[in-house]
């Protein structure tokens, strides 16, 4: 048995309709009523760029804050360059001028701000509209992406002479630590907290040797799937110079790769923060791959998906509210065993396919339509 419904968007609440399905299930038909809160949705917080820090001096606190504002401005558009668009592309754009990056704006979160007379110090969000600049991007051909990475455990083994750090506490690797932006990744990177039970299942010597085994195991405390290990070395070189060497493996991706990097001016610390960077653009830089979307296709899909019970449909609904190059879905029918969608999405069919089964997702064909099913 069937039964039309009406339209809805990807965002309302999937529990309405499934009391639908089970007065279906029962032959009984009763009108549908939803309310949904406005929340941030995945794309907002894709589209927002988190504690800046500013400190600014000036003639007067006035004027030191109108500063930040600007530098705020500047350093999160940089910032969302990097964590949505591929570093070969960044080149395709031009030069904003201040009015064109504000344009792009949507709003600014101050979390906490201190001012003197002359000075002002300031932590901010900045937050970008997302389809401003999904059509600023496409009308240079630069894609980007519209989802974010998993987030993923880092384990940092370093060794400097005969002393080896991984839960110990060194100065110099947490200030380089410090000096990173972990926030503001297409993926989120998150350091074990250095419990007990963590310090059992690891050790400093494991992660130089790339034991996967135990990095996963370690991940799985942290409710994570995911783990990339660092390993580090501080080089003391025959000429008197210093260098820093490193190797890095992620779990998931099957991302490897290695270096060196001289000591600057800033030494270790900078050297090890200069590192850290280069790991994490690579391993981002993977993920975009995966995720890019051409903003300037758009299509349209009609496709049926499992309906048998009510778990089954609510935990579909579920991630498919997930997937966002997914822009809404309107329910055409709805009945047992099967329900109809009409899906509106962004990007190419195979682009899709890729981000569905990121949730867990299956499209593949059915007759004359597609499917959508959870993975098995």
């Amino acid at each position: 048995m069937k039964v039309l419904m009406h339209t809805r968007v990807k965002n309302n609440s999937v529990c309405a309709r499934l009391c639908w399905l089970a007065f279906v299930m029962l032959l009984v038909v009763l009108p549908q009523q939803t309310a949904t809160a406005r929340q941030d949705t995945p794309l907002d917080q894709l589209f927002t760029i988190r504690d800046i820090k500013l400190d600014e001096t000036a003639s007067s606190a006035n004027r030191a804050r109108q500063t930040a504002l600007l530098k705020a401005e500047a350093e999160a558009y940089t910032k969302l360059l990097r964590k949505i668009t591929q570093l070969d592309d960044r080149n395709l754009l031009p030069e904003l001028s201040v009015t064109e990056r504000q344009a792009l704006i949507s709003g600014i979160e101050i979390v906490e701000e201190q001012s003197s007379s002359r000075r002002y110090l300031a932590t901010m969000n900045v937050r970008f509209e997302p389809s401003r600049v999904s059509s600023f991007l496409a009308s240079y051909g630069v894609p980007h992406v519209l989802g974010t990475g998993r987030p993923i455990l880092v384990l940092h083994a370093h060794q400097r002479g005969l002393s080896t750090f991984l839960w110990e506490d060194d100065p110099i690797v947490n200030q380089a630590r410090n000096d990173v932006d972990w926030v503001n990744r297409i993926r989120g990177y998150r350091f074990a907290r250095g419990e007990i039970r963590e310090r059992l299942t690891i050790s400093a010597s494991e992660v130089r040797a790339k034991d996967i085994e135990a990095a996963l195991k370690i991940g799985a405390l942290n409710a994570l799937e995911a783990a990339v290990l660092i390993v580090s070395n501080t080089i003391n070189k025959p000429d008197g110079s210093n260098e820093l060497s490193f190797e890095y493996t992620a779990t998931d991706s099957g991302v490897t790769g290695d270096g060196t990097l001289p000591f600057a001016s800033g030494g270790e610390q900078k050297a090890m923060a200069d590192m850290f960077e280069l790991v994490l653009e690579v391993i981002d830089g993977a993920w975009r791959e995966r995720l890019l979307v051409d903003t300037g296709t758009r299509g349209e899909l009609d496709v049926v998906v499992p309906s048998l019970s009510l778990s089954e449909l609510a935990e579909l609904e579920r991630r498919l509210s997930s997937v966002t190059l997914v822009q809404g879905y309107e329910v055409r029918e709805l009945g047992v065993p099967l329900s109809r969608l009409f899906l509106r999405y962004t990007g190419r069919e195979d682009q899709l396919a890729l981000a569905l089964r990121f949730e867990g997702l299956d499209l593949k064909p059915y007759g004359s339509k597609f499917m959508i099913e959870l993975r098995k």
